[in-house]
């Protein structure tokens, strides 16, 4: 489904957008040329626009992805789209920007809710947890990683939308029970959702002992003011999983290693966006018996542990015919006009990394150069 499309679907349905948005680096490391951001549809898993960003537009790489953002929400509000939603990682110039501008100054998103994706918010969390396992004497904590994490999703999961306090208090929760507390002082949440714990015996971590150094310091992270503040708004329903997914297809047709003009660049970002879009409701494939089929992967971030996955149907490509169709068709139409229009992508295109730069005489640069190794 091609966007002027897939747009008019949304403009007739007249239902708000869920929204998901993320940026993504042409390469490893913090001094990136471009900067991608990419907005999908939760509801319909759809690409809606992808942004392109040159880092000598903004300044650095590292404002790339607000800028992206910006550009994303632009476009929606020219095709008249009204958002209900959008869910981000925690980036505070996106936050600020989502916050103070967004939605105070946009018609479309006046009545737009921002939250922040579960795995961000965790991983974040995961890296202190590590950290603090690393001192002498906290191996133990280590134990209690994994469900402390699980409990992040769980609260996320089981509180209905809009009740950010019993989420924060469901969260906050997690400190009574690693001390084998499981009734609490709340009323919001008062008892622990899982019920009489039997089989103490064979329990694989032991309960923290309160006022020990792991358990004031395990105490501490848990409830530290930023992450409560961000765990009320930890999303209900939609992750930014999707965006990750076209992430890693964006890798087949624009690997980061490989350096791609911008024209080249955006092209490619393109095309990654057709086959997300024709293939974003592929089914989940069948063995010969008719049984769903499922794959085990063992992913670098699991250290050694493993994910299941469902494999799906084989994808399609019909989308490269029909782009061949459309150029015909322009180019039958009106060859001179095709023409202006390539020549208007190119004239769009920002200046080049070296554009501002001194360009020495190369004739003395190479003497120059020559001479300096001579000496050697």
């Amino acid at each position: 489904m091609f966007l002027e499309d897939l747009f008019q679907k949304l403009r007739e349905s007249g239902v708000p957008l869920d929204l998901a948005g993320d940026g993504r680096s042409d390469s490893p490391g913090h001094s990136a040329k471009y900067g991608g951001y990419t907005i999908i549809e939760q509801k319909l898993n759809k690409i809606l626009d992808i942004q392109l960003v040159q880092s000598n537009e903004v300044g650095s790489s590292n404002a790339c992805e607000l800028e992206g953002l910006k550009r994303c929400v632009r476009q929606l509000a020219v095709q008249g789209l009204n958002l209900s939603s959008i869910v981000t990682d925690r980036h505070k110039q996106i936050n600020a920007y989502i916050r103070d501008d967004l939605t105070q100054n946009m018609r479309i998103a006046a009545n737009m809710k921002h939250y922040f994706d579960i795995w961000h918010v965790s991983k974040g969390l995961k890296k202190k947890l590590d950290a603090l396992c690393r001192s002498k004497g906290f191996e133990d904590v280590a134990l209690w990683k994994k469900a402390i994490i699980n409990h992040m999703y769980f609260c996320a999961a089981s509180v209905p939308e809009g009740e950010a306090e019993l989420l924060l208090t469901k969260w906050k929760s997690v400190v009574n029970h690693i001390h084998n507390v499981h009734d609490h002082d709340n009323p919001l949440y008062p008892t622990c959702d899982h019920g009489p714990l039997v089989n103490e015996e064979d329990r694989d971590k032991e309960w923290l002992v309160p006022g020990t150094p792991q358990s004031v310091r395990l105490e501490e992270i848990l409830e530290a003011p930023n992450l409560c503040r961000d765990i009320k708004r930890l999303s209900p329903r939609y992750q930014t999983s999707s965006l990750e997914a076209f992430h890693s297809l964006i890798i087949h047709f624009a690997p980061k290693h490989t350096h791609f003009s911008w024209l080249g660049q955006l092209t490619r970002y393109y095309l990654a966006a057709l086959h997300y879009n024709e293939n974003s409701e592929r089914m989940q494939a069948v063995t010969e018996n008719g049984q769903p089929r499922w794959s085990i992967r063992f992913p670098k971030y699991k250290k050694g542990g493993y994910t299941v996955r469902k494999e799906k149907t084989q994808p399609t490509y019909n989308y490269t015919d029909t782009i061949l169709q459309r150029l015909q068709q322009e180019f039958s139409h009106s060859p001179a006009q095709l023409r202006d229009s390539i020549q208007e992508v190119h004239q769009n295109q920002p200046d080049t990394l070296s554009s501002d730069m001194d360009v020495p005489d190369k004739r003395q640069a190479v003497q120059q150069h020559v001479h300096r190794f001579a000496d050697h």
